[in-house]
């Protein structure tokens, strides 16, 4: 609840009109607001296209280092992991 509103002292109703008098005269401020949303819609744009160019290099990275290292990290198809190295036949 607001607290009942106190008598003014006639040195504060003096100033209070100084400055009314003084505000008067000045131009309206511009509104800023359409300017702020419209730069927010440019971060959030910004922001989500920085973010689908990170995934997309992610992606195509994982993708072309698989492709271009699988070879060398898979076995040779001739050899058998459990089978013993080929060497001189003792018979």
């Amino acid at each position: 609840m607001k607290p009942p509103p106190q008598p003014r002292s006639p040195e504060e109703e003096l100033f209070r009109d100084a400055l009314t008098r003084t505000a008067d005269t000045l131009s309206p401020l511009p509104d800023l607001v359409p300017d702020a949303v419209r730069e927010g819609r440019r971060r959030r744009a910004r922001s989500r296209g920085l973010a689908v160019a990170g995934a997309f290099v992610a992606v195509t990275s994982v993708t072309l280092g698989a492709a271009l290292l699988g070879p060398l990290v898979r076995p040779a198809p001739d050899t058998d992991p459990g089978a013993p190295a080929p060497g001189p036949s003792i018979t």
